[in-house]
């Protein structure tokens, strides 16, 4: 099932600030080699460098963060060469490192082949994260990729059109009806756009990696929550 694009008011912009995303640093002068400088929709910037298949949100024009970003990624790369399951990480990973010093840094990756969010600790070692996170990173960073995640905009609009019809049945999910309402016409306005010949990926990449997975959370009888009234202790 697909929206048709409708042209009107884009008055329900402003109701849209139950989304949320990243914010980043704007750093002003000039970028290392290879390396991309992306504006998220939403005003702010980030980094990505495609030969190293590494984004970042960190300011890669200071030479010393640069240093700890190249030094964090060649350690992670040399721990992932010794995992055991190593193959199981699709060809396609993406690193993200962030929050950079001489001492520590966040390191994520994700494969949009897969759809999927990775980790590794050496405690753990390689393993798959929860699916809010792939759809988290597609929305802190959608701006790098011409084309939005394979399949991602149909499984969008499946899961809106979905959630619309549960709803109806009592069905409980993270945005109410009113929301979803606006996150339909906020999508069919972009559709539009696209239909104009617009670049609208990544505003589309930022709206649906902010809602998916949209997932009912519970279920309501007469108002009430029924997996509160299951599973409390209520006497």
């Amino acid at each position: 099932m697909s929206f048709p694009p409708r042209q009107g008011s884009s008055t329900h912009r402003e109701s849209m600030n139950f989304i949320e995303t990243a914010q980043y640093n704007a750093p002003s002068v000039s970028l290392p080699r290879s390396w991309r400088q992306y504006q998220h929709p939403n005003g702010d910037v980030y980094f990505h460098n495609h030969h190293l298949r590494l984004t970042t949100p960190d300011n890669v024009r200071n030479p010393q963060i640069l240093e700890y970003i190249t030094e964090a990624r060649d350690d992670h790369l040399q721990c992932l060469a010794g995992d055991p399951n190593l193959q199981r990480l699709p060809p396609d990973y993406e690193l993200v490192i962030s929050d950079v010093s001489d001492t520590t840094a966040v390191i994520r990756m994700y494969s949009r082949m897969a759809g999927a969010a990775y980790t590794w600790s050496e405690d753990t070692g390689l393993r798959m994260k929860m699916k809010e996170e792939f759809w988290s990173h597609v929305a802190e960073y959608p701006s790098h990729h011409r084309d939005l995640p394979p399949n991602s905009e149909a499984d969008f609009v499946q899961s809106l059109s979905n959630a619309k019809a549960a709803i109806s049945d009592g069905a409980v999910f993270p945005f109410s009806e009113r929301q979803i309402d606006l996150i339909i016409a906020r999508y069919r306005e972009l559709a539009g756009f696209r239909a104009q010949g617009r670049n609208v990926t990544p505003s589309l990449a930022w709206l649906i990696g902010a809602v998916m997975p949209l997932d009912a959370v519970g279920r309501e009888v007469g108002g009430h929550n029924l997996d509160h009234i299951m599973n409390g202790n209520y006497y």
